[in-house]
């Protein structure tokens, strides 16, 4: 079914509030754009599916209600961006919400599986890729295109209710839903601080002095640029180049073409604006970068002992490490103990894994390789 009228998206909407899950899907375009832009929604109930084409639809209102209705449902795959188009387009989050991807990852599938293969897993059934490329924007899609599009919700259904027999059976349904809990926060689709985003550049922590005032301030001032015109912020200028402009300003437009990895046309377009910024005035307060504090050279060792523990115990419950800790995570253990500010101190992480590791460090187990398997096992004692 194709919905093209706002009558048809809301006659389909009514029927949509008397199920208990819906299953949804989005495609879009990203490319040259700093914003997503959606071309297909689709979304079915266990009875129908529809591709809502929002290029025709003048009042979208009605799909935004059922997207945050509290009684229905809302089931995707690898969600994120999908969310943040909705919450863009209906300024409140989708909730309550299942994502196949998170839950097949909390059964032991592989942690970012894609949805082609999930379906091949589940069903047996090859879903085709031939439209993977599709512009989505262009009009009309073919019969093709729609059934590609359809598909993905179609499928989706099956998947959703073997994947909920599933962690119900393991016990896993609340860890599920723990995980879900942040993509429903609205917190999450707010958008990042301007000013703030220089603290995650690479080697920005080599920066120092009024280069490192300049630094933010190119950042910010790129990113505000970025979602103005929305384009990619790399199409104004690639990191690398923010560097280069903060640590050696340039004087003028003709130095400034001299410069390894900016174009022509960046100059053009913003280059005197670039210029302006990087010379920012040596008596504006140096910003600092909070930085963890380092773990000493003699503790690597017991890191690494962490995490051959957290692979055995991973492995016993057929779940990848690293959707339970990272390396740093484990660092920040031996550090803090259970006062470290990290996932694997909280909710399910810490009932599967956390607590056994904070025992490891206290002496209480010991690894040995089981012979024959010539796995690690780990082995406890008071």
């Amino acid at each position: 079914m194709i919905i093209q009228t706002d009558r048809q998206l809301a006659d389909f909407c009514a029927e949509l509030r008397n199920e208990t899950a819906i299953f949804v899907d989005t495609e879009f375009v990203g490319e040259g754009r700093y914003y997503p832009e959606v071309g297909a929604i689709q979304v079915a109930s266990p009875t129908q599916a529809a591709l809502i084409d929002p290029l025709a639809i003048t009042n979208l209102v009605p799909l935004g209600e059922i997207l945050a209705h509290p009684g229905i449902v809302k089931v995707f795959h690898a969600a994120t961006q999908d969310l943040a188009i909705f919450y863009r387009l209906f300024a409140r989050p989708t909730a309550p919400l299942f994502d196949t991807q998170i839950a097949a990852a909390l059964l032991g599938y592989d942690e970012q599986i894609s949805f082609a293969n999930l379906v091949e897993r589940v069903t047996g059934v090859h879903l085709a890729k031939s439209h993977s490329f599709t512009d989505w924007l262009r009009r009309p899609l073919s019969a093709g295109q729609i059934e590609y599009a359809l598909d993905d919700v179609r499928y989706l259904a099956k998947v959703y209710d073997h994947l909920v027999a599933e962690l119900q059976t393991q016990g896993r349904l609340e860890w599920a839903r723990e995980e879900y809990s942040p993509l429903e926060n609205e917190a999450r689709f707010q958008p990042s601080e301007p000013r703030e985003l220089y603290l995650k550049l690479r080697g920005v922590e080599r920066i120092h002095g009024p280069a490192l005032v300049a630094l933010r301030e190119l950042i910010a001032w790129r990113e505000e640029t970025a979602r103005a015109l929305n384009i990619p912020s790399g199409k104004i200028a690639r990191d690398e180049v923010m560097m280069e402009l903060a640590r050696h300003p340039r004087l003028n437009v003709k130095e400034l073409r001299e410069v390894r990895g900016l174009q022509p046309q960046q100059v053009d377009r913003f280059g005197r604006e670039m210029i302006e910024i990087a010379r920012q005035d040596a008596t504006v307060p140096c910003p600092r970068i909070p930085r963890p504090p380092s773990l000493p050279p003699v503790l690597e060792p017991t890191v690494d002992f962490l995490i051959l523990c957290l692979r055995s115990l991973a492995g016993e419950m057929a779940l990848s490490p690293g959707l339970l800790a990272t390396r740093s995570d484990l660092a920040a253990l031996i550090q803090s103990g259970e006062r470290a500010e990290v996932p694997l101190m909280r909710g399910w992480r810490r009932q599967a894994v956390g607590n056994a590791l904070l025992a490891t460090l206290q002496g209480k187990a010991t690894a040995r390789v089981i012979p024959g398997s010539r796995q690690v096992h780990l082995e406890w004692h008071n």
